[in-house]
C-alpha cells in the first residue's frame, strides 16, 4: 500500500500542472500575472480569486544589479 502511494504521488509530481506549449516551453500556471514595482525593482505576482499568491523577483533590473555590485566593492575593502 506505501509503494502505491508514492508511486502515485510520484507520477502527479512528473505531470504536475505546468502546460506545456507547441515551442516546447512550459506555461506554469493560468492565472493572472501582473508586474509589480516595489523599492525601484520589479517582481511577478500571481492573483488567484483575488488573492495574492506570491511575488518574485524578476532578476533582470539594473538597480539591483547596481546595489549588488556596491556591495561587492565595500566587502572587497572591508577584507582588504
Amino acid at each position: 500500500m506505501k509503494k502505491m502511494i508514492f508511486v502515485a504521488l510520484t507520477a502527479l509530481m512528473m505531470v504536475g500542472c505546468d502546460e506545456r506549449l507547441q515551442d516546447g516551453t512550459y506555461r506554469p500556471y493560468s492565472g493572472a500575472y501582473k508586474v509589480y514595482v516595489i523599492d525601484s525593482c520589479e517582481y511577478y505576482g500571481i492573483l488567484d480569486n483575488g488573492n495574492q499568491n506570491f511575488l518574485a523577483h524578476k532578476g533582470n533590473c539594473r538597480f539591483c544589479k547596481e546595489r549588488r555590485q556596491k556591495e561587492l566593492e565595500e566587502l572587497v575593502i572591508k577584507l582588504k
